[in-house]
């Protein structure tokens, strides 16, 4: 009998530690824990937080995250980039959704935000009013037709089904005919259109009392943290980013922050419109007057501009050669077509040296070795051999120019006449007999520098921004310097 019962007790005993060290080891196992990768979804909705987003769940897969959670604070956007967004989220398998109204969700956000399987909303914070609006022809905004708001209420009303929103609710977001009642019977609720109340007999409306107006015909439902609560939308208000982890039980978060040549992107989508009336403005500026000059180019960068910025986000790895690129041609604009104005030759410098800075990697420079550690040295070997290579560029591509390029050109694509480059002489050699209001020839183009025939005296000139054509009259203003400035000649003068 006693053995009997030790041998009880020692079973007992194992199998209490049995279960012991299993209790344990569910309790620490890395399946227990929740991780969240953060996107921000903020600014304007454009294509280029379609790119950010698409590139951002790519790396998010690599995570493995159990909970996406989207940080949103947008006015809205673009329709075609919202129904965009909102089927790539929906595209997300095996990963649950979470929407963050940071500050506000309006417009496009609010379809954003509602793409997620749950809501939850800082206090002070605002989702709705998604009517597609243009700009009418008198400049005030319009709200679209039928043909856009039917397929934007579908879009509306299948997120609400998917996520189990209310439905008639998020229709109300984009339609603004539509008025919601709510109506109230002890712990009955019903919300219906206010057309279809209307057709109640008046037994059934003394049945439900009066009801409660949602969202009156003729606006737009719009609603604070506590009303998206109280409406059945969120599903709760929080406080902080980290109490929300703490709600949805995340033990680890990442954030996917926007790379710079995804913020460049979208910088320049933002001021597209501005850069593109400078850059037409430049042009026609440029037409009205004669040669080739400073408009001209303002006008050729401020459409270039636009136009690579729709493919920024795509080359942030090739920045340092687009800058070493655009240092040399600033520096051809110099030689070629504004010599002596130093703006564009110190912008040329300027370029370059950034592209270099922006090559250079420190972390890459060798240090102190303990013994036995090894270096690889090649990466820091083949930096330095870059930065080398683009000085050198940086350096005799402009002299290869001026001495050997330039000489060969016709007359009239040069600031400088190849037969008279040896017989020029400067304005410290012979300017006595320069006086203001002497007359003389623009020899070449004068933009603002170049060469003028001062009875059969071929001297350096310079205007004060004016163009000035070969062939000219041009008249003298100003003596400083041992430098001449001039004008175009006339009768007049």
């Amino acid at each position: 009998m006693k053995t009997q019962h030790i041998l009880f007790l020692l079973l007992f005993f194992f199998t209490s530690i049995s279960f012991a060290e299993a209790t344990t080891v569910k309790e620490n196992s890395p399946s227990s824990s929740k991780k969240a990768v953060w996107i921000p979804l903020e600014g304007d909705v454009d294509q280029g937080m379609v790119n950010y987003l698409g590139r951002a769940l790519a790396d998010a897969s690599k995570l493995k995250p159990d909970v996406i959670i989207f940080e949103i604070n947008t006015f809205g956007g673009s329709l075609d980039a919202a129904f965009s967004i909102v089927d790539t989220i929906l595209s997300i398998k095996n990963t649950k959704t979470v929407a963050l109204v940071q500050k506000k969700a309006i417009s496009a956000g609010s379809l954003i935000a509602l793409a997620s399987q749950e809501l939850y909303m800082l206090e002070g914070t605002t989702i709705g009013d998604c009517a597609p609006i243009v700009q009418g022809t008198d400049g005030t905004p319009t709200i679209v037709g039928e043909k856009i708001q039917s397929p934007l209420r579908a879009k509306f009303r299948n997120l609400a089904q998917r996520n189990h929103y209310p439905e008639l609710l998020s229709a109300a977001m984009v339609t603004p005919e539509l008025e919601v009642l709510e109506l109230l019977h002890q712990d009955s609720i019903l919300i219906i259109e206010g057309k279809n109340y209307a057709k109640f007999s008046e037994e059934e409306k003394k049945f439900w009392g009066t009801p409660k107006v949602l969202v009156q015909e003729g606006e737009l439902l719009t609603m604070t943290e506590k009303e998206a609560l109280e409406l059945g939308f969120s599903k709760a208000t929080v406080q902080s980013k980290s109490q929300l982890e703490g709600l949805l039980e995340i033990t680890s978060s990442e954030v996917i922050e926007s790379t710079t040549s995804e913020k460049i992107s979208r910088f320049i989508a933002a001021i597209s419109g501005l850069l593109l009336i400078i850059g037409f403005g430049a042009l026609y500026l440029e037409f009205k007057t004669p040669g080739f000059g400073l408009f001209g180019i303002i006008g050729i960068i401020a459409i270039a501009i636009v136009f690579l910025g729709q493919y920024a986000s795509h080359i942030g790895s090739y920045l340092p050669l687009i800058l070493l690129v655009i240092g040399i041609l600033l520096f051809v604009v110099e030689i070629l077509i504004m010599p002596g104005t130093f703006l564009f030759g110190v912008a040329g410098i300027a370029a370059m040296m950034i592209a270099l800075v922006m090559t250079f990697d420190i972390s890459q420079l060798p240090s102190f070795l303990s013994s036995g550690s090894s270096f690889d040295a090649s990466p820091w070997l083949y930096g330095l051999f870059f930065i080398f290579t683009c000085a050198i560029i940086a350096l005799i591509f402009p002299i290869i120019v001026s001495k050997y390029i330039v000489p060969l050109l016709p007359e009239g694509y040069t600031p400088m006449l190849k037969a008279d480059l040896a017989e020029a002489l400067s304005p410290t050699e012979s300017i006595e007999n320069i006086h203001i209001g002497s007359i003389g020839i623009a020899k070449t183009f004068l933009r603002p520098v170049g060469h003028a025939d001062f009875d059969g005296q071929l001297l350096d000139v310079q205007t004060r921004g004016e163009i000035i054509e070969p062939g000219e009259q041009i008249e003298v203003t100003l003596v400083q310097d041992s430098r001449l400035w001039v004008q175009k000649h006339t009768k007049n003068s």
